[in-house]
């Protein structure tokens, strides 16, 4: 029953739309037939350039008897069978913020590759970073608090995801993300210049994952918390972001992958683990000035299963495949000499990837979790905010 009115959720649908795209927009409203999808066209196109003009109008479209209203941006592709896994998901979650895609590059991507290594269907966004706004559904109390803090006239050219956050979080409003994710992003060329970024898909998307047991959305429970330790890779060198580090109204801080591991029994182990595993990427041909990108694929990887407890529920292999494939593809997706040469090599470099993620969930169940880093440390370390426009600052800790 959907909270408030006693009765099953009723769900509404809009997609975002731009005048030169609505003919994508229009095949989108096709697919989600059963709710009579609505497109909200941006109603100033010539104006300043920004999402929230037209999440807006989106958003004003909430159905007349509708419980929950879903929200689509014009670029994305749904899942085989998307209409009935998204009514599973709000029987499952019925007053919850829920969204159907993370950016591989995102905090958010690293928590449901994080969420999905666990078995989890389900994790909660990391706070202090961007609602992921390309498949979101909101119950219908929120899409009134929404539409209200943002008045029409108000809609300045702000990204919608981040007026969705800063609103959502004023009032305790948690989202929760999909595992595997129920939409993928096209890699349509970008209206609003975020192409300089590179491809942004899906960290986990349902399509790929051909097992069913490893591709239903609501099998494996939900996490309580977004995962303490996410291993992140936005501009080619693994990072480790630590999302709640002194308590759940933190901010998020990250170190680089070797500063975390420093003067740990782990950076030993990870290195032998390494200087072997480097002997057999001859069939790889890496150029010497390349071979640091193999390196932090392997360590990343190793970190990874490090910190993937055991689960009652493990994931699939082909689950396992997909999320540590797009780790490697979209922690190089910004530069496109190091993304030719990675995607020429993914098959390779996952399984790669995947031996490191093996090594290091094995250490966790011989040797036990990293311990947490203690606070002295903790108050050196920069805000992991800044990881987008000076990584660099990872590297100095």
């Amino acid at each position: 029953m959907s909270p408030g009115t006693g009765r099953a959720p009723v769900i509404s649908a809009a997609i975002m739309a731009h005048p030169r795209r609505l003919a994508e927009a229009g095949r989108l409203a096709d697919a989600l037939r059963p709710w009579e999808a609505a497109i909200a066209v941006d109603p100033d196109p010539h104006g300043p350039p920004t999402t929230l003009r037209t999440a807006r109008a989106a958003w004003a479209r909430i159905g007349a008897g509708a419980t929950h209203h879903l929200v689509l941006q014009d670029d994305v592709e749904p899942c085989r069978d998307f209409v009935r896994r998204v009514e599973a998901a709000v029987a499952e979650h019925p007053d919850a913020p829920l969204a159907f895609y993370a950016n591989w590059n995102s905090w958010n991507g690293a928590a449901t590759r994080a969420a999905a290594l666990q078995g989890a269907s389900w994790v909660p966004a990391v706070p202090g970073e961007w609602v992921p706004t390309l498949a979101l559904l909101l119950p219908r109390h929120d899409v009134a608090a929404l539409l209200s803090a943002v008045p029409e006239e108000d809609a300045e050219p702000e990204p919608d995801d981040v007026v969705v956050a800063r609103e959502l979080a004023a009032r305790g409003r948690g989202v929760l993300i999909s595992v595997p994710h129920l939409v993928e992003h096209v890699g349509a060329p970008s209206i609003m210049g975020n192409d300089r970024f590179g491809p942004r898909h899906s960290a986990c998307f349902a399509d790929d994952v051909q097992d069913a047991a490893g591709g239903r959305p609501d099998a494996g429970g939900t996490l309580a918390e977004p995962p303490p330790v996410l291993v992140h890779r936005p501009h080619g060198h693994a990072h480790v972001v630590l999302t709640a580090p002194d308590g759940p109204d933190a901010e998020p801080l990250f170190l680089s992958r070797e500063a975390y591991l420093r003067g740990t029994p782990a950076a030993e182990r990870a290195q032998e683990l390494w200087t072997r595993a480097r002997a057999g990427l001859s069939g790889l041909r890496v150029p010497d000035g390349l071979l640091w990108l193999c390196e932090e694929i392997w360590h990343g990887g190793y970190l990874l299963g490090l910190h993937t407890p055991p689960a009652g529920r493990p994931p699939s292999p082909a689950l396992i495949r997909v999320s540590l494939r797009s780790w490697i593809l979209g922690g190089t997706a910004g530069n496109p000499d190091h993304r030719l040469w990675i995607e020429q090599r993914v098959a390779r470099l996952t399984g790669l990837a995947e031996q490191a993620f093996a090594a290091g969930r094995d250490d966790r169940r011989t040797h036990g979790p990293v311990p947490a880093l203690p606070g002295e440390r903790l108050a050196g370390l920069p805000a992991a905010r800044h990881i987008w426009r000076q990584p660099q600052l990872a590297l100095s800790t």
